[in-house]
């Protein structure tokens, strides 16, 4: 089936058109179609942009990646893996994905989709500097960070739950979903989710520091599996756990805060209805999507730099 440009809604979305316009029209319309061989060279370049991660993202990634398929491993095998089996694999994908963006950068250039690139190394980062022993410390930071990822869901007693319920009573485990609202096809990837006697519990993994828009994102489950578990909304109980620090924050929402949750994705899809055109019939205005300002922090790790000569 052809692909077609189409508007869809996401927190990770909407979160972008807040933090900077310009970078969501980079991620979601300048790049659309840049892999094919044919595609204008500015289409070309925004789709390579998008797809370099950081090292912090690529660290939650291979983390995630991991802890999913433990849960994986342990539906086929029928006994759950060891925790060293987590660690192995989730450090074995860090290095890979380092070692492939540092050496295999040209290969990366033309399939950037198939080849992990780094934005430290897109960009000179003296972070990534081996000559110094830069890299070798920086690197250092991602790898305890994993380790400490995997031992707070080992260790942490309130997470007992997500390591010792059975298979069969599993929802969801990293799968991408999608409900509408609105007339518009919303995405969610739950971590992961359980039933629990009458409750639903939906755990979101998270790597980083937390952000007002965490809440938001697990008010939006709560309606996501209202549409596709049947599930009453206010009976869903959810937890954000910050792995790398160990703190849990559970979550359950009344209706009237569902409501506003709800109010809220409307009013973001009508922002972007405003902004939003067929990127398949041309590139648009970018001026359309302002800038930040000139010194932006978010500028500093944002992978579309380049194009905005920064």
């Amino acid at each position: 089936m052809a692909l077609v440009h189409e508007l869809s809604w996401s927190v990770s979305r909407s979160g972008l058109l807040a933090d900077c316009p310009r970078s969501y029209y980079y991620n979601y319309y300048l790049s659309w179609r840049g892999w094919d061989r044919s595609a204008p060279v500015e289409r070309k370049k925004a789709y390579r942009l998008k797809k370099l991660h950081s090292m912090a993202t690529w660290a939650g990634d291979s983390l995630h990646v991991a802890i999913a398929d433990w849960y994986a491993e342990w539906a086929r095998a029928g006994a759950p893996p060891p925790r060293e089996w987590v660690t192995e694999r989730a450090l074995a994908r860090l290095r890979g994905g380092y070692r492939d963006s540092r050496d295999r950068a040209e290969e990366w250039d033309r399939r950037p989709a198939k080849v992990t690139r780094l934005a430290e190394h897109y960009y000179d980062d003296p972070k990534v500097d081996e000559s110094s022993g830069e890299a070798g410390r920086y690197g250092k930071r991602f790898v305890e960070r994993i380790e400490k990822g995997v031992a707070t869901f080992f260790d942490e007693p309130e997470l007992a739950r997500c390591r010792e319920t059975a298979p069969e009573h599993w929802l969801a485990c990293e799968e991408l979903g999608t409900i509408e609202l609105f007339g518009t096809k919303i995405y969610a990837i739950p971590d992961f989710a359980l039933k629990d006697g009458g409750e639903v519990w939906i755990y979101d993994w998270k790597t980083g520091r937390p952000r007002e828009r965490d809440r938001f994102q697990l008010a939006l489950y709560c309606l996501y599996a209202e549409q596709t578990w049947g599930v009453e909304p206010t009976r869903v109980a959810t937890v954000d756990a910050y792995l790398t620090t160990g703190e849990l924050v559970e979550q359950r929402f009344e209706r009237a805060e569902l409501d506003e949750t709800l109010a809220r994705v409307e009013d973001s899809i009508g922002r972007m209805r405003e902004l939003h055109f067929d990127a398949d019939a041309g590139v648009g205005d970018a001026a359309d999507f302002p800038m930040l300002e000139q010194g932006a922090r978010a500028c500093e790790w944002c992978n579309f730099r380049e194009l905005c000569g920064r």
